[in-house]
């Protein structure tokens, strides 16, 4: 008999997908807690966008995030994330009576920062779940800087700002220039500090330039119980990583937060 030819799918054009995508709400969110490094317990977490095509499976965001931003189609799926993330908020803080001073860390692109209804849309849904902004924190990337009258005006509304991977590629000037209330250390501390005398001491004195800006910080990439203890002893506030968790949907990290810490209380410092 001759050989069963497999059929082969046609190539998808991503950008038309995208749009679909967008019109049939193929995206959900995935949640990454984020630890106090004294009391190990979850301080925050961050909400990170998953697309689950119909026939690719899971697409990884650095594969459509590019055209999304190029399209402006990341304003519509940033309004849902904002949208969903902080009703699934206040939904973990009415379920969870010790949770009350959890945070929601979202991720905002310099196209949806200079759109000239973020605004509006961040104050509504505020008010809409009836959080303090305070326990909102818009997650700021490469070129976000650019647009300083609208970072101005996030921060004249009580939201937290935080600057995204530090150290790669980010300038000590946006540390020194911008409202940022939270810095975001890129993945590399985490060797750094379990690295050569050097490396610590350079570790600790970009700490320092953000303890004396009055600004928490957070260790990403954190894998090793070595890498988070090293991360605490030079003075690093919280830590996310793979250690604690991995991205979870509503319903895991709804569990971890039952027991209030995905670690023991640290006696490092």
């Amino acid at each position: 008999m001759p050989e069963r030819q497999r059929t082969k799918r046609p190539p998808i054009d991503l950008a038309v997908e995208l749009e679909r995508a967008v019109e049939r709400n193929e995206f959900g969110l995935e949640y990454q807690p984020i630890i106090d490094l004294v009391s190990g317990s979850i301080a925050a977490v961050e909400a990170l966008l998953r697309w689950r095509h119909p026939l690719m499976g899971t697409i990884a965001p650095a594969d459509y995030l590019p055209l999304a931003e190029e399209t402006g189609l990341i304003i519509p799926i940033g309004e849902r994330v904002l949208d969903a993330a902080t009703r699934q908020l206040r939904t973990w803080h009415l379920g969870f009576a010790r949770m009350q001073s959890l945070r929601m860390n979202i991720n905002i692109s310099p196209r949806q920062l200079s759109h000239p209804e973020l605004l509006g849309q961040i104050q509504t849904v505020l008010q809409r779940s009836d959080l303090d902004p305070a326990s909102l924190t818009l997650e700021l990337g490469a070129g976000c800087s650019g647009y300083p009258d609208e970072i101005t005006a996030l921060a004249d509304v009580g939201v937290g700002l935080a600057l995204e991977d530090f150290g790669q590629g980010s300038a000590l000037d946006d540390v020194r220039s911008m409202p940022l209330t939270i810095v975001k250390l890129h993945p590399s501390f985490a060797n750094l500090v379990t690295g050569s005398d050097d490396d610590v001491a350079f570790a600790e004195s970009v700490l320092a330039l953000c303890r004396s800006r009055g600004l928490a910080t957070i260790g990403k990439g954190v894998e090793t119980r070595e890498q988070a203890r090293r991360l605490a002893v030079v003075g690093c506030d919280m830590a996310q990583g793979y250690l604690y968790s991995k991205p979870l949907g509503s319903e895991g990290i709804g569990t971890l937060l039952a027991r209030g810490r995905v670690t023991s209380p640290s006696t490092i410092r």
